[in-house]
């Protein structure tokens, strides 16, 4: 019995000639790897990343002088870390990309601080800097005897009063009447370039003259400021405009007026087909305007 198991053994682990010469080369090409493993580190330089410590101690660096370059070796790694910073008065709220990186802030901090300011953000004082998101308070520190913000709102009131004295005393003599004025004088009027020129006649032409001045309000792009700045320069004479004789006008001619729209110039010309003539009591008994509608509206029609 025994020596059947003794022999079962014997013929289960045994190798053959080809079996061992393959053992004995995997076994070499084992040691082989074993051994480069081991002696890599001997050959190849260490360049590793920065452990956490290290960056942490880096970001406590404070920068004191205007220009200055910090050269830091930390102990125990092979390689040195250079930081640059140039340090300058600057208005955070007006400095450029390139400007912000030059002072210290990193790629994503100065992405950070023109898209606060391209969505409205505005600082008002120095300490504002701080709440900009991602910026350390060792880089603060070191801006913070650098940033200059002026008071703002003084600033655009001075200008304000300035612009309004000056236009008194230089634009006032020369007012324009709106409804007559080609587009030479217009485009020389201040703040109207020939684009702002050509949308005024355009829809000028459109209405047949202005009324009012609030409907320069109307012109495609035009602004508050803009308007004001119009506003001091130009003149509505009403004596000026082309009235629609609506008792004789057809509905194709009449829909295009900015006013009116298909079914409101239909509602017209239905009643003054039924009635035979159309008074200005009626068209506002027709139920069709509201009464700011009809305040602009009314003064264009001839009965």
């Amino acid at each position: 019995m025994f020596r059947k198991i003794k022999f079962l053994l014997i013929d289960y682990f045994h190798f053959n000639k080809q079996e061992r010469n393959g053992v004995f080369i995997l076994f070499t090409i084992l040691m082989i790897l074993i051994t480069v493993k081991l002696s890599l580190p001997f050959f190849v330089k260490n360049d590793a990343h920065l452990q956490m410590n290290d960056l942490t101690y880096l970001d406590s660096l404070s920068i004191s002088d205007d220009k200055q370059v910090d050269k830091v070796d930390f102990s125990n790694k092979k390689e040195t870390i250079i930081i640059h910073q140039t340090l300058f008065d600057f208005n955070p709220n007006t400095i450029v990309k390139e400007e912000a990186l030059k002072l210290g802030f990193s790629e994503k901090l100065s992405t950070t601080l023109i898209n606060f300011r391209n969505k409205g953000g505005q600082f008002f004082k120095p300490e504002d800097l701080k709440k900009l998101y991602g910026i350390s308070q060792s880089l603060y520190k070191s801006l913070e005897p650098h940033i200059i913000i002026p008071n703002e709102k003084k600033e655009i009131e001075k200008d304000n009063s300035f612009q309004k004295s000056f236009s008194k005393k230089i634009f006032t003599k020369n007012i324009l009447e709106l409804n007559t004025a080609d587009s030479m004088q217009l485009v020389a009027l201040r703040g109207v370039g020939p684009a702002f020129t050509k949308r005024i006649i355009k829809f000028r032409n459109k209405l047949g003259g202005f009324h009012h001045l609030n409907q320069l309000k109307e012109v495609y792009g035009m602004t508050d400021s803009l308007f004001l700045m119009l506003s001091e320069q130009v003149k509505i004479d009403p004596a000026k405009i082309t009235l629609i004789p609506i008792n004789e006008i057809d509905l194709n001619s009449l829909k295009k007026h900015p006013y009116l729209n298909f079914q409101t110039a239909q509602a017209i010309i239905n009643f003054r087909m039924k009635h035979g003539k159309i008074l200005e009591k009626d068209i506002i008994d027709l139920g069709v305007f509201n009464s700011q509608q009809l305040s602009l509206l009314l003064p264009y029609f001839s009965y």
